[in-house]
């Protein structure tokens, strides 16, 4: 029997030998997961076997349907453990999110299945590569703004297939990572004869490409020393998000800046760098401060961090990049403060002044409600529903900034700051990257 006849028409299994199929698959895909059981340093090729478990689920599954249903039982609960922190912020959305994620596995063992029957001429590798990556590229990209989380080509960053980014982007990391999936599923459903030219030509040629891509590309002298960053992690609750009281927020920032402080004792820090949102009240901008000072003491309270950190910041010497909420043209109106626009920024503080980058990527379901944002009222009644306590009130910014940083004795540094979520996108980490026409 040629290998097309027994991976394609040929030999189906049992629901139950299904759902053991669909259930390994969903369990390496989880176990390689950040926080998974298996340590990071098994990243990489030992990632891969998920996608041939999947492959050989579907291709075995009696329908195109039961392949999709078995696999996206076996996910929704691998993708519900490695979302569970979503439940301290909103249990409603915890498994409803997780089994919309779950989906997409689901639909490329279904797709895997019904076309391997119907066009058993074409090799399992390219079928894998063009099913992976699109509908990756559908839930990164398309659907709900973005969910770009968990893609097949994550594990493998700072391998030699991460040096096909510079060509095609992390989708042509995940071209080339559901090829080899692909090509090891045929190895193990089919015969060996033939197997390369059949299967393995496709998966060996981007093999190839991203190593000549590596050595050609990579290990490049950069031009004066690096920029020698001191990163603070205070592992702030998430809950804070929503309601963040003056007694957690003192606590919080002195460890930041008691961190801080410990960090640079040990010397050559060129820039300090605070998490997203970590200085409290509204922002850096001297307009505001100034407004909020003439509103009194509950005004100049608001303005006490902000001036804290700048401060110490001031002080230390050292550029320090900081995130807070930025509120910007600030008026009163019946007795509330009102801005005109409010923004998830990054402020960089040094001896010039300062400088402030604003989100232009709100991150879906945490600050905005995909296509329903149309709606208010019914983006509040969601909110109400599913996340009691968040308000979704940020505005995004119209166009990227990028920062200079001039550390002291150090060459100048443009730096693009994508803020949470933004640096999931892959197209929203290009536009802050890459400025057309710029080299």
């Amino acid at each position: 029997m040629r290998a097309s006849e027994q991976v394609r028409p040929g030999r189906v299994d049992s629901i139950w030998k299904i759902c053991g199929w669909m259930c390994g698959a969903a369990a390496v895909w989880c176990a390689i997961q950040p926080g998974g059981l298996l340590p990071g340093s098994w990243n990489g090729w030992p990632s891969l076997l998920w996608i041939p478990l999947l492959i050989m689920g579907g291709v075995r599954a009696g329908s195109a349907g039961i392949a999709l249903l078995t696999a996206w039982i076996g996910f929704t609960v691998a993708w519900s453990v490695s979302l569970a922190w979503v439940r301290h912020v909103s249990v409603a959305g915890w498994v409803p999110l997780a089994a919309y994620s779950a989906m997409y596995p689901a639909l490329f063992a279904a797709c895997i299945r019904w076309t391997s029957r119907r066009m058993p001429a074409l090799p399992l590798s390219m079928l894998a590569g063009v099913f992976g990556v699109t509908l990756e590229y559908v839930r990164g990209e398309v659907l709900f703004d973005a969910w770009p989380f968990h893609l097949a080509a994550h594990p493998f960053q700072g391998d030699t297939i991460a040096s096909l980014a510079s060509v095609g982007g992390v989708w042509a990391c995940s071209f080339a990572v559901y090829t080899i999936g692909g090509s090891l599923a045929a190895l193990c459903c089919g015969c060996v004869r033939r197997w390369f030219l059949r299967e393995g030509l496709l998966p060996a040629a981007l093999i190839l490409s991203g190593m000549s891509l590596s050595w050609w590309g990579g290990g490049q002298p950069v031009d004066g020393r690096p920029l020698r960053v001191l990163a603070v992690q205070t592992n702030v609750p998430q809950d804070n998000k929503m309601a963040w009281s003056p007694m957690r927020q003192q606590d919080d920032v002195d460890a930041a800046l008691e961190q801080t402080a410990l960090g640079m004792t040990e010397g050559g820090v060129d820039l300090v760098v605070w998490p997203e949102t970590m200085v409290p009240g509204y922002g850096f901008e001297p307009a505001t401060w100034s407004m909020l000072e003439r509103a009194g003491e509950i005004g100049q309270q608001l303005t006490r961090w902000p001036k804290r950190v700048a401060a110490a910041a001031l002080e230390s010497g050292t550029p320090w990049l900081v995130g807070t909420s930025s509120w910007v043209d600030v008026a009163v109106k019946d007795g509330m403060l009102v801005p005109a626009a409010r923004f998830n920024s990054a402020v960089l503080i040094d001896d010039s002044g300062m400088q402030r980058a604003d989100k232009v990527f709100l991150t879906p379901f945490g600050e905005t409600m995909p296509y329903v944002r149309a709606w208010p009222w019914l983006e509040q009644k969601l909110l109400d529903f599913g996340a009691e306590g968040m308000q979704f009130d940020l505005d995004a910014a119209d166009a990227p900034v990028r920062l200079l940083i001039e550390p002291p004795g150090g060459a100048a540094w443009s730096v693009a700051v994508p803020i949470c979520f933004e640096d999931a996108v892959p197209s929203v980490v290009r536009s802050l990257c890459v400025v057309r026409g710029e080299t």
